[in-house]
């Protein structure tokens, strides 16, 4: 049986601070659902079985892969092999599941009456999305929707200049990772893990963003769960229409030089200079760039 979040004397200011306190309402074991707990940890446990016994590299462009740095996009397309992942990473991804799992249960678990809430949600992708099957996956999920049909749900819980939908995406994080997530500069710093990438497409395809000046969009959350501290909150960061849509622009133009066959270069390296050495593997850090020895190999600029 749920125990749904409390109404609260003043309706949430944010759909963050909502959000997260519904997670924190719905991971007590005082308000956990069992039978929703019980979906979800069995879901969890076939993504964990899944991990450990095959290879899940991306092989083809899509939302989650190869589109933060416009390189790795053009890489992709030209058909580069993206180094593999460590062998021994499947326990990084079990736990990534398993929170992801917990926390869609928790969410659900605490949601008020009203409040619909979609999780894994299947969505095909944008208009401009290339059709190339071979090098582009033409569909993706999407981790949490939320919407509100009922009208006075969100006066209760809301504030009245608040949408009424939601998209937030789930990332697991170390303890440094969650304390620099807190202090993101969301299209500004580098995110080579291309969490505003991803959520650019998917807030696209969903109707979230507006490119019309008269026009706001929704915008969207990426929510932060540390995996090294467990009692920590969640934590859920807002990103505005016009970050998205500015990032939305970008990802065009890197995917469709991709397709045209024309390398941008070492752009990511421009955007953000020594910046994004730690995620390029420069100065001596090993990076997470999945196409680096390529890239290596192939300098666009003098003394990189």
């Amino acid at each position: 049986m749920s125990h749904p979040l409390p109404k609260p004397s003043e309706p949430y200011k944010t759909w963050a601070t909502f959000l997260k306190a519904v997670w924190m309402h719905g991971m007590s074991v005082q308000n956990m659902d069992k039978t929703i707990a019980a979906s979800h940890v069995s879901d969890a446990a076939k993504s964990i079985l899944e991990v450990f016994t095959r290879r899940n590299e991306a092989k083809t462009v899509r939302p989650s892969s190869f589109l933060a740095c416009a390189r790795q996009t053009y890489y992709s397309v030209q058909g580069e092999d993206a180094g593999n992942m460590p062998d021994n990473i499947g326990s990084t991804f079990a736990v990534g599941h398993l929170l992801h799992e917990l926390s869609y249960a928790a969410v659900k678990s605490g949601i008020p009456s009203g409040f619909a809430v979609e999780t894994e949600k299947n969505v095909a992708l944008p208009e401009w999305w290339p059709d190339d099957k071979a090098k582009f996956n033409q569909r993706g999920h999407v981790d949490m929707f939320i919407t509100v049909p009922d009208r006075a749900a969100h006066e209760a819980y809301l504030s009245p200049d608040a949408p009424d939908r939601m998209l937030i995406d789930f990332k697991t994080m170390g303890s440094f990772s969650y304390r620099k997530h807190g202090k993101t500069v969301w299209g500004e710093d580098p995110d080579a893990f291309g969490y505003l990438a991803q959520l650019a497409v998917y807030a696209d395809t969903l109707g979230l963003v507006s490119d019309d000046p008269n026009k706001e969009g929704v915008g969207a959350i990426v929510a932060g769960i540390n995996r090294d501290s467990l009692t920590q909150p969640l934590f859920p960061r807002y990103i505005d229409s016009k970050t998205l849509n500015d990032e939305l622009a970008r990802v065009k133009l890197a995917v469709q030089m991709a397709v045209d066959g024309n390398d941008p270069g070492e752009e990511f390296l421009t955007r953000h200079g020594s910046d994004a050495y730690f995620h390029c593997g420069r100065a001596g850090k090993p990076g997470y760039c999945a196409f680096k020895a390529v890239c290596k190999s192939n300098p666009t600029r003098d003394g990189d």
